[in-house]
């Protein structure tokens, strides 16, 4: 997973961050803002076609096979006038038969298991495009809740358009509580998507519990474990905390919902200490059970997992309260520090997403992308 090259120096890990996970922050951040510059490189007279059919965006957009296509009416021709088709290929995208020589390899017969919202759903259904098409992208909502299994009785039923007081929200979130696997990359790869509403709740109990998918190794009912976990969260607290009065927001439940990470972040370290069968370490119960000052690695806490988790900022609301994304900018810095603080790297959405935004936001007449937290679906939904 760690497949870098450093060539400059950067900040050193502190807590249980390792040093190759801060290199792979860096790296997913140095490598999102070339892509993003590369889009808004142009002059403000260049549309969105020329610049996201560019050449080295073209290149290196793998996963959006209509790069292939190149310019609207081209024939197939990129904004600087190269065969996309070529282009696609030169980056590793199409045409080999060997996946480990292509540009998916790491991707092969791995689980990668993405827990979210309705954002992290679309990431999810972005890389099953290339299986299903990039309408199956843009009505992976509606496909979801025909399709995919529901999270009950792992969690509480939460009926659409009913309120429930003791959790502070309510509404149609309901209908997205589902548990989705796709065929991956590779013979034995798989594809997961599981709803994910607020950092921690019944399902997180079960999930990362002793009868959930992290089991112990000599459990009958469970052993293949993902490869890979990616979770985000975060939106939802916010949206809820706006929802419930349009004066005020509920910092209440926010300030909750924060601590309430940290019980995650426990949550998931047991869950892979369980899972890996280390039955001589003893499970970790609060915070203080480690000294998050130190700098020294805690046996008891750093597992050699095969489960690779890695935490996902939230991205860009796109609403008119501009109080929905200053929540989450809060929201998504108290994430990063307590995954830190457990170990576990993260990828920074927002921040590459307002790199790639900062030409489109504010003014409308340089809008090139359009400022919306969901892709526009081709059918009702």
């Amino acid at each position: 997973y760690y497949n870098v090259i450093i060539n400059a120096d950067i900040g050193d890990p502190y807590t249980l961050l390792t040093k190759m996970k801060t290199q792979c922050e860096y790296k997913a951040l140095q490598f999102g803002t070339m892509l993003a510059d590369s889009f808004n490189s142009y002059d403000e007279s260049t549309e969105w076609d020329a610049r996201i059919h560019s050449d080295q965006l073209s290149e290196y957009l793998g996963f959006s096979d209509w790069e292939m296509q190149g310019r609207w009416g081209s024939n197939g021709i990129s904004t600087d006038k190269k065969d996309a088709k070529e282009l696609y290929k030169k980056g590793g995208w199409s045409g080999f038969h060997n996946m480990s020589l292509s540009s998916y390899w790491a991707l092969e017969n791995q689980w990668i298991y993405m827990m979210g919202d309705s954002t992290m759903r679309q990431v999810w259904s972005s890389y099953a495009a290339a299986f299903q098409g990039n309408d199956f992208e843009r009505n992976a909502k509606e496909w979801t809740r025909e399709n995919c299994m529901r999270q009950y009785p792992n969690r509480k039923k939460h009926p659409a358009g009913e309120f429930f007081p003791d959790e502070g929200w309510g509404g149609k979130c309901g209908n997205n509580e589902l548990t989705c696997h796709l065929a991956g990359y590779g013979k034995i790869g798989k594809l997961t998507f599981d709803w994910k509403h607020f950092p921690y709740e019944d399902y997180d109990e079960w999930l990362f519990g002793e009868y959930g998918l992290w089991n112990d190794s000599t459990s009958p009912t469970v052993t293949a474990k993902p490869d890979v976990l990616v979770i985000q969260t975060g939106l939802h607290t916010c949206f809820h905390a706006l929802a419930t009065d349009a004066n005020n927001i509920n910092m209440t439940m926010i300030q909750q919902h924060e601590k309430d990470i940290t019980k995650l972040m426990i949550s998931i370290t047991n869950a892979l200490k369980r899972s890996n069968d280390t039955t001589t370490s003893k499970p970790i119960r609060r915070l203080a059970d480690i000294d998050p000052t130190s700098r020294q690695l805690n046996e008891d806490i750093i597992i050699n997992s095969n489960t690779l988790v890695i935490f996902m900022t939230t991205g860009r609301t796109g609403m008119y309260d501009h109080r929905a994304d200053k929540c989450v900018w809060r929201f998504n810095r108290y994430l990063v520090r307590e995954a830190h603080r457990f170990g576990f790297p993260i990828l920074e959405r927002e921040e590459l997403e307002r790199r790639i935004l900062f030409k489109s936001e504010h003014f409308p007449e340089t809008r090139y992308l359009k400022y919306n937290l969901h892709l526009e679906t081709p059918s009702f939904q």
